[in-house]
């Protein structure tokens, strides 16, 4: 590599974000701060609705719901809208969310509560990409990407503190951070983008055509397979909220120490994503799908043989690795295949099946657990993860030997 090219490189690092990006990054952090998420939701309704075990359950599966449908709803949104509308409809979706969880009890009001607050909490995440596609330039897509998931897990490391302390004193509290951390990311988005000033994007998500945009991400053969990809992916990785944590029950350890490690995913990518997302930019993108397909499926792997906190800290490590490898990368990949006017639609179709991991994976890997033990689970967790890996590892090949044909004799292939 010449000096030239390497000051040149050098200089495109240290490249300065828009000011409207960081405005989306302060949002980002507030949103994920104050967030109403299934685990203090079942707290908050245990505490001040007195609502039973058996409904508070079935109200977080409603929550799950109204985040999966959120996403696709979020993703047309942001398409048609701009990314200020469909920021500023997550967050009314969340204090009138908010409103009916602290002034009504009846199990049907708190349905449509949780089925709010379930879609506010994913109705917003096609804007940013939206946004990131607007203002910045693709190649430092995603490094801006990195920053966004550097922020989300910034307020996520803090939340559950936070949120606990304010829990002990009242669970309205809690409802309260919520409120406050809405109204502010609302206010931010009126400094973001509004419509896309060509009538070119908003015109192509209306009209009869709106459904057929929803459902073209999955039916585009490059995308469509990513898609299948993430959702096994997903369903390994959000094994973390469900199955791990049983399983590291049955090993004798308490909750609290599933929270110290798990709070440790947490502190790995606030502490080394910014290094990784740098280092990750010379590996080309099947590359580094492969590898954090692979990274996946052996730290989930990992937890067959584990079973004290060390060992189960050491997979998380390994898990977390592919994590922050593969996040960033994800949105960028949908950046560059979406149409014109179709960013949202498509970062909503990755959310929805990301969102959808967890609402099939964590019910399938908790009855694999009780019914053949954790070694099924997590073994079978390592080949699904390593078929992945095998996935993007031929289509790598294929790529690399459609670029060896001489031009003119194919069709141009876009990575």
């Amino acid at each position: 590599m010449s000096i030239k090219h390497s000051l040149v490189r050098g200089a495109a690092l240290k490249a300065p974000l828009p000011a409207v990006f960081w405005w989306l990054f302060a949002g980002t952090l507030l949103n994920r701060l104050g967030i109403l998420v299934p685990s203090f939701l079942s707290l908050f309704l245990a505490a001040e609705s007195h609502t039973p075990a058996t409904t508070i359950g079935v109200l977080v599966g409603v929550w799950g719901t109204g985040s999966v449908l959120g996403a696709l709803g979020g993703g047309a949104l942001a398409d048609r809208t701009g990314p200020r509308g469909a920021i500023v409809t997550s967050q009314a979706l969340a204090l009138v969310a908010c409103a009916a969880l602290a002034g009504v009890h009846a199990p049907q009001a708190l349905g449509a509560a949780a089925f709010l607050a379930g879609c506010a909490s994913t109705v917003h995440k096609p804007a940013g990409a939206v946004i990131v596609a607007r203002t910045i330039k693709e190649s430092e897509h995603v490094r801006a990407f990195g920053l966004l998931y550097w922020a989300s897990n910034i307020g996520a490391a803090v939340s559950p503190s936070v949120s606990g302390f304010l829990l002990e004193s009242s669970g309205y509290w809690l409802i309260a951070l919520n409120v406050i951390t809405a109204t502010a990311y609302a206010t931010i988005a009126f400094r973001l983008p509004g419509a896309q000033p060509s009538t070119a994007g908003v015109t192509a998500a209306k009209g009869p055509e709106s459904l057929s945009g929803l459902v073209a991400p999955f039916r585009t053969p490059a995308t469509a397979r990513f898609l299948l990809l993430s959702f096994c992916l997903a369903a390994i990785y959000l094994q973390k909220q469900s199955a791990l944590a049983l399983d590291m029950q049955a090993h004798g350890l308490t909750p609290h120490t599933y929270g110290l490690v798990i709070s440790l995913n947490g502190f790995l990518i606030i502490a080394a994503q910014p290094l990784v997302s740098r280092w990750a930019r010379r590996l080309n993108v099947d590359t580094q799908f492969l590898l954090a397909a692979a990274l996946v499926a052996v730290g989930f792997g990992a937890n067959a043989v584990a079973g004290q906190p060390w060992t189960y800290a050491a997979a998380l490590v390994v898990w977390t690795a592919g994590e922050i490898l593969l996040v960033p990368q994800a949105s960028a990949f949908l950046v560059r295949h979406a149409p014109q006017g179709r960013t949202g639609s498509y970062q909503g179709a990755y959310h929805f099946v990301w969102n959808l991991g967890l609402v099939l994976g964590a019910p399938i890997g908790v009855t694999v657990l009780h019914t053949w033990g954790s070694v099924t689970l997590w073994t079978g967790a390592l080949a699904l993860g390593l078929s992945v890996a095998a996935v993007h590892t031929v289509s790598s090949l294929r790529d690399r030997r459609r670029r060896t044909v001489p031009p003119g004799a194919s069709g141009e292939f876009r990575a």
